[in-house]
């Protein structure tokens, strides 16, 4: 074992010459469009998420415990409704990198359509099981309407920014996300302002999307007048795979948020929302990077996949730091002196959050290559987290300590992923050099 951690090792920093010495500063050299990109996406990701965390925070101090225990609540509802919406993105990246010169306006027609049946379908069906899902998450079910119209924005509004990631248009790609969040923040602002309840609020979540979807997709258009020599479609096993992955991705850390302790879910919804900030800090350029990985030969997407990771790492690290030098400021200034028993949390929660970011992105990173092995460990980490809570779920402590085994549990399991995955490659890859 310890001769196969040590060849894993060594395989990571210094493979073998016939593929490339693993040295960051030589690949930043090698593939400065892809960290022009990555600059380009972390400066409007600061921006976008600089403008999520406003929204959230704004939230918090103008509704009240039990209107924002109630947000907590449908925002878990939202996170795994909308996992349709990477899934099918992700397919759709796939697809048009891999067909990126010829002509895919038949492409992007049929897709669409088929996309939006698919989204009524599914929107009919969820809205049927309103009660039984507001009876599950504890929320009213007069919420039901607006959750069901995310559920169609989830699976219509990927098709635009699919085809985006799939031309390496990344600034239009980023352009498009800060104004969908801009409109968010406006939406979030009205329903305060209005002094309504959450309805508006949770409209906020796919609204955006869907106006700029109307604008976006028809403008988006490749440069070839090519025409495919046989039909592209889209793989509906693979986004079914894809799905699956985000799915169970998506759980650790929205799951929580609705079986938690009541009593304390407030103070979790706090503490979460300044951990989410580390997570999807870190992962801002998990986009780009099934982009570039889409359309990049097999043979460099490791060098891809190291940058990410190394970049990812340090973002959450970063912010990490900020909040051990700066807990209860933090705390006090976010929500205005409100939740202060979360100060004592907030670094080992964003140390979970980091290493849950850094498995987000090798397991994303797997997808590209049609792995799904992973979905196995994900499945296992789910029920494990259900026990967990069941077990121990009456303090705010107890669900930071069920987070926290969550995470560490995924990150061995990715840990291990990673290993198999690349002396697998390296096994195909010595049979064929012999």
């Amino acid at each position: 074992m310890v001769n196969l951690l040590n060849l894993s090792y060594s395989y990571l920093l210094y493979p073998t010459s016939k593929i490339y010495t693993m040295n960051i500063g030589k690949h930043i050299r090698e593939d400065r469009v892809f960290v022009n990109n990555i600059l380009i996406t972390i400066f409007f990701g600061v921006i976008v998420n600089l403008l999520n965390y406003l929204f959230s925070v704004f939230l918090a101090r103008s509704l009240d415990a039990s209107h924002f225990g109630l947000y907590n609540a449908a925002l878990g509802i939202i996170t795994l409704v909308q996992i349709p919406a990477i899934a099918i993105q992700t397919a759709i990246t796939k697809r048009v990198a891999s067909n990126k010169n010829f002509n895919l306006e038949k492409f992007k027609l049929k897709s669409t359509i088929q996309l939006v049946i698919v989204a009524t379908v599914l929107s009919l069906l969820f809205y049927a099981s309103g009660k039984y899902i507001s009876d599950i998450a504890n929320i009213p079910i007069s919420y039901i309407p607006a959750l069901t119209l995310v559920v169609f924005g989830a699976i219509v509004s990927p098709i635009a920014k699919g085809f985006l990631l799939g031309l390496e248009k990344i600034l239009s790609f980023n352009v498009i996300t800060l104004l969908e969040t801009a409109l968010k923040f406006i939406f979030g602002f009205l329903a305060i302002y209005m002094e309504a309840d959450i309805t508006l609020v949770i409209l906020a979540f796919a609204l955006p999307s869907i106006i700029t979807s109307l604008f976006v997709l028809p403008l988006t258009k490749t440069k070839s007048d090519i025409q495919p020599t046989k039909e592209i479609k889209l793989n509906y096993r693979q986004i079914s795979l894809i799905f699956v992955t985000f799915f169970l991705l998506n759980v650790p850390f929205t799951l929580d948020l609705i079986l938690v302790n009541p009593e304390v879910r407030a103070s979790y919804g706090a503490l979460s929302l300044l951990g989410k900030i580390v997570y999807f800090g870190s992962v801002t350029i998990a986009s780009l990077m099934i982009s570039k990985l889409a359309n990049s030969k097999k043979h460099l997407r490791k060098r891809t996949l190291l940058i990410s990771l190394v970049v990812s790492g340090l973002t959450g690290i970063t912010i990490t730091g900020i909040y051990c030098l700066f807990s209860t400021e933090i705390v006090n200034i976010v929500f205005g002196g409100m939740y202060l028993d979360i100060v004592e949390y907030l670094v080992p929660y964003a140390i979970g959050m980091t290493a849950y970011a850094l498995s987000y992105m090798v397991i994303t990173s797997l997808l590209v290559d049609d792995s799904y092995i992973h979905i196995y460990f994900l499945v296992f980490v789910t029920l494990l987290q259900i026990v967990l809570y069941q077990m121990n779920n009456t303090t705010l402590y107890d669900a930071v300590i069920n987070q926290f085994i969550v995470y560490g549990v995924l990150s061995l399991f990715v840990f291990l992923i990673l290993i198999f995955y690349i002396f697998k490659k390296n096994g195909k890859e010595s049979k064929g050099s012999t």
